[in-house]
């Protein structure tokens, strides 16, 4: 989230117009060029959010991302000076799990900041979520080191620069901080390799014969469907939420399917599914995913990571996360670095990271509104 802090609540800035987003069926209609125009705006924000190239995505690697599904949609506005794109106000609605949450993203281009654009995009975003029904506003924002007071995490682990303006404007609109996420990097390369096989080597004498890994690529085998979408669903109660709980979500076979595996190949991105399974019992106990968008970086993301609580103590992060990333070198030997996130209070998992090499990236912090 990119904000703007400087503007009156009441006022909009002399220009100001919102139009609501189209979601094209095709990029090559006509009806496209408004999608194409806040592709342009998001991959800015990007660079100058991530100092880097590694997050900028295409339009046609965007668009299935912005689709509705059964699970979810998405609603917003583009945010025009004079006819000229400068923001844009997004939120997703979740349709089976959290329906009193909107989940809401706020970019304001750096050439149209201090004006006020940034505050009426918010404004006018929060009246459609109310208008919406939901009950309580969501937001992940990347904040960037400052000297000064610090905002500590509710959790007792992690804290923000206070005088962030990011941080001061969510204050200031009635936001409580439930959480601060570390963002984390490994470089990868025939260098690093020799330190993974060591680590997953270890990690497996210590977890001993019951367990072993196995991993696929998308579309999961129906063998391992029951157990992935099992996982899948404990990450919703297993993983460190802060003050930032959800609602356990149910998920099977069907939703794995639609709401994973036919976005990702809509994309075309790559994926590598990595598990551990309990011999005595064949079920699967822990995962790890790696993704490639079709976004012509270098980079991977490792998304959702999950010991089962009732297996931990075995080093089974280690081993899943070793295996997977080895087995992902030797498919995808141009990838150059992988990117994850973690809850700051999640300990056990950062030390899995800090053993294989990740370095910290960005802070993020998670927040809460609760609507009136």
């Amino acid at each position: 989230m990119s904000l703007d802090t400087t503007a009156p609540d009441s006022t909009q800035p002399d220009g100001f117009t919102a139009e609501p987003l189209a979601i094209p069926s095709s990029l090559g209609d006509a009806s496209a060029d408004a999608f194409h125009e806040m592709t342009a705006l998001r991959n800015t924000v990007a660079r100058e959010t991530y100092r880097n190239d590694d997050f900028v995505l295409p339009a046609e690697v965007l668009l299935p991302g912005y689709e509705a599904s059964e699970y979810e949609r998405r609603d917003g506005r583009l945010i025009r000076e004079h006819g000229r794109l400068v923001g844009r106000v997004l939120f997703d609605l979740p349709l089976t799990e959290d329906v009193h949450m909107a989940k809401m993203m706020l970019e304001i281009h750096a050439e149209a900041r201090g004006r006020g654009f940034g505050a009426a995009a918010y404004e006018l975003g929060e009246r459609l979520v109310r208008e919406a029904g939901r009950t309580e506003i969501r937001t992940w924002v990347v904040h960037r080191e400052a000297d000064g007071p610090r905002m500590p995490s509710p959790t007792g682990v992690g804290d923000i620069p206070a005088l962030d303006p990011a941080a001061q404007m969510l204050v200031g609109r009635g936001f409580e901080l439930g959480q601060v996420e570390r963002m984390s990097v490994l470089e990868l390369g025939e260098g690093r390799d020799a330190g993974l096989r060591e680590l997953r080597d270890g990690a497996a004498e210590i977890a001993g014969d019951d367990y072993r890994y196995v991993s696929w690529a998308y579309p999961t085998p129906e063998e391992h469907i029951d157990g992935y979408a099992h996982l899948k669903a404990r990450m919703s109660t297993d993983a460190p939420q802060g003050d930032l709980a959800e609602d356990e979500q149910s998920w099977d076979a069907k939703r794995v399917r639609e709401e994973l595996e036919s976005t990702a190949t809509a994309r075309g991105d790559q994926v590598l599914v990595g598990a551990i399974q309990h011999l005595p019992s064949g079920e699967l106990v822990a995962f790890t995913e790696l993704q490639r968008m079709a976004d012509g970086t270098k980079r991977a993301d490792q998304e959702d990571t999950l010991v089962l609580s009732e297996h931990r103590g075995h080093r089974l992060g280690l081993l899943v996360k070793a295996e997977n990333l080895l087995a992902w070198r030797s498919l995808h030997p141009d990838v150059e670095r992988v990117y994850t996130y973690n809850a700051e209070e999640n300990q056990p998992m950062l030390n899995v990271n800090e053993a294989l090499g990740f370095r910290p990236f960005i802070s993020e912090g998670a927040w809460r509104k609760v609507l009136d």
